[in-house]
């Protein structure tokens, strides 16, 4: 089955692109809760972060302590890179027994991996072909600030830990442009999807 990564900066309305294109009927893979799941309490995932950075990993109620975790490698090459060692490859198994289970179902003619990190981890190469849902960087950062009631300096220390927007649009071969109205995108959105079912279905 077709498998696209689906990504985008912070702030750039990457779930409003995910709502449509899953109403198209697009197979969609929350990666972002799986992460969050292979750390659920009592999970081996939890249990070896744990073991590797700590008691303090872990919160009162059993749950994973991410404020800690993000202090510790934040900056730390050596501890992220230990992190990652850890949860990727159960991340990667939860992804491929999910696509598994879409597979089986055979009602989606393709499926979307949302993933915010996909260049980062340069996850694109797994992947038949990247989309990017793409605001400039004014507006990402004023969308950002506006949100999650950031200040400016608080706001640009989160974009900065991720590629620079316009790097990721350089690397994607499909772009939805969300700098403009709802309708602008759906459009978008619209347009692109029956262009992919055209290139499916001509075996592109």
């Amino acid at each position: 089955m077709f498998q696209i990564g689906l990504t985008g900066g912070i702030a750039s309305g990457k779930s409003t692109v995910v709502a449509m294109l899953r109403q198209l009927g697009a197979g969609i893979i929350d990666c972002d809760q799986i992460a969050h799941d292979v750390v659920r309490p009592g999970s081996e995932g939890l249990k070896a972060v744990a073991d590797a950075f700590g008691p303090h990993t872990l919160c009162a109620d059993g749950t994973m302590d991410r404020a800690y975790i993000g202090r510790v490698v934040f900056g730390n090459r050596e501890k992220k890179a230990q992190l990652e060692g850890i949860l990727f490859p159960l991340i990667q198994r939860g992804i491929n027994d999910t696509i598994e289970i879409i597979e089986k179902n055979k009602k989606n003619p393709v499926i979307f991996l949302d993933m915010p990190l996909l260049f980062e981890i340069k996850y694109n190469t797994y992947v038949d072909e990247a989309w990017l849902v793409y605001v400039d960087p004014t507006t990402q950062l004023s969308r950002l600030m506006a949100r999650n009631h950031y200040t400016r300096d608080e706001a640009m220390a989160r974009i900065h830990a991720q590629l620079p927007i316009d790097t990721k649009r350089s690397l994607a071969q499909v772009i939805i442009d969300n700098t403009g109205s709802l309708e602008d995108t759906e459009e978008q959105v619209r347009y692109e999807w029956h262009e992919l079912m055209k290139r499916i279905q001509s075996g592109e």
